[in-house]
């Protein structure tokens, strides 16, 4: 098949060509590493005095990494994800939407609505103007005031002051003061002694809601309901989990066929070169694709790691993302293409990108498959490049001037020669006679060499030229001169 072994020459200089990318970029970004070390030691110093006096306001702001403060994009909210937050005494003028692993806001004003979802959730002493919506395993509000508040958890309290109040959670306990109604579902539900509920308390539950003394409450709906068991909803996540399931793998089957098209009417050139490359280069494209797989890593992280080089990084990751999406297909496209060459090129992908469709979504196969479909790809792409820049295309020659045919004689005149001048007698065009083959025994006499005559000639013997001007009255004729 003519293939090409690991250790051979191709493959060195590809392993080469890699290496030197990855040290040139190191040697690049370590000004930029070293400035960014430098200034974030600086920073540091400064910044270890004043966390300690801003701790109680917000457990070091500088560690709460803000995706957006006053953005019009989002309204001027103020929008926080990460693990931990902690908020005192602070002001909003907008919504607060949170989310992270624990959220805790105590004495702050929000001119909107509060938003958050974590697994321990606690707003104490604070105010939103409009809403309270907060979700998660532990959710609790504790002498705040807003116009309606939404709770959901496994475990909710409330014993603020709202116009309305919903909770829905495996356990609810009501202790504070609500003008409006009351919407309650969950498997316990217990009214507090400081609950005064000025409007209907609707329960759905499967026992009526337990009353402690001194609360008191307008009306009570109640409605029997059964009660919900961690199984059954597991159970329904479980085939909501099963469904996503099936959809994506269809989508992947899908899209993995549709990219096989269109890599083979866009690319066409791309994925039959693929093809001929992995037969007559097969070690230093396998070579390529996998050392290209285990360096692109470790140069995303160490161009993110530099701080300054972050947009690099990011260009790089998206590139990789992409070639990651489409790689199934190029391959499925390319490979059966080799593998069957009589079938038609979009049977080929057709087929090819449903194979590798399906065994992409395979359980341990699809992992195989999907990795060895970025390594064909990348593989491709810098060998490629690699082969572009060794062997570069020859320009065309320049055109040959054509001959001119055997046995003719140009009689022109010659590029660049002035024209004869008007009545000048011109020199008959002659034409090339035939010459005699001579025999062999027959040698070539020495030709004489003519004795050098001057060809000086006089003015007598040139006629004189047409329009020229003749000798002026008084003026005398200068005589020709004789030798």
């Amino acid at each position: 098949m003519g293939t090409i072994s690991v250790t051979s020459r191709s493959l060195k200089g590809a392993i080469a060509a890699a290496l030197a990318l990855a040290l040139a970029l190191m040697m690049a970004a370590w000004p930029a590493y070293a400035f960014a070390a430098e200034s974030s030691s600086s920073a540091s110093a400064s910044s270890s005095a004043s966390s300690s006096s801003a701790s109680q306001a917000y457990e070091s702001r500088d560690a709460i990494p803000l995706l957006d403060e006053g953005m019009p994009l989002m309204g001027n909210d103020y929008v926080w994800a990460g693990a931990n937050l902690v908020l005192g005494d602070h002001s909003f003028d907008n919504d607060l939407i949170a989310a992270g692993q624990s959220v805790s806001l105590a004495n702050c004003t929000v001119g909107g609505s509060i938003r958050a979802a974590a697994r321990e959730v606690a707003v104490s002493d604070s105010m939103a103007y409009q809403n309270i919506t907060l979700a998660g395993q532990d959710v609790a509000v504790k002498g705040s005031m807003a116009n309606a508040v939404a709770l959901v958890g496994q475990s909710v309290s409330f014993s603020g002051s709202c116009n309305e109040l919903s909770a829905y959670a495996e356990k609810v306990f009501i202790d504070g003061t609500v003008d409006g109604d009351v919407v309650v579902g969950a498997n316990e539900v217990e009214i507090g002694t400081n609950a005064r509920i000025r409007g209907t308390l609707h329960v759905s539950a499967p026992s009526e809601p337990v009353m402690q003394r001194g609360a008191e409450v307008g009306n009570v709906e109640y409605t029997k309901a059964e009660r919900a068991s961690s199984g059954d909803v597991e159970s329904a996540f479980s085939g909501m989990a099963a469904m996503f399931s099936v959809m994506a793998i269809v989508i992947g089957i899908v899209g993995t066929v549709a990219c096989a098209l269109l890599a083979e009417w866009l690319f066409r050139r791309q994925t039959a070169g693929a093809a001929e490359m992995i037969r007559n280069r097969t070690g230093a494209f396998i070579g390529t694709g996998v050392i290209a797989a285990l360096v692109a890593p470790l140069v995303v992280i160490l161009l993110m790691a530099l701080g300054v080089t972050l947009p690099a990084a990011f260009g790089i990751m998206f590139a990789l993302f992409a070639m990651t999406a489409v790689a199934g297909g190029f391959m499925g496209a390319s490979v059966f293409k080799l593998a069957f060459p009589k079938l038609g090129r979009f049977v080929c992908a057709l087929i090819g990108g449903a194979i590798v469709g399906v065994a992409s979504a395979l359980p341990f196969v699809g992992a195989v498959v999907s990795a060895a479909a970025f390594m064909y790809l990348l593989g491709y792409v810098l060998q490629s490049i690699f082969l572009g820049m060794r062997d570069p295309a020859p320009k065309a020659p320049a055109p040959a001037a054509a001959a001119a045919p055997q046995g003719y004689q140009y009689n022109g005149p010659m590029p660049g020669a002035q024209a004869p001048m008007p009545g000048y007698p011109q020199a008959a065009p002659t034409q090339a006679a035939p010459v005699a083959a001579q025999p062999a025994s027959v040698q070539a006499a020495p030709m004489a060499t003519p004795a050098a005559t001057p060809a000086v000639a006089t003015t007598a013997e040139i006629p004189p030229m047409q329009g020229a001007p003749s000798a002026t009255p008084g003026e005398q004729a200068i005589p020709p001169t004789q030798e």
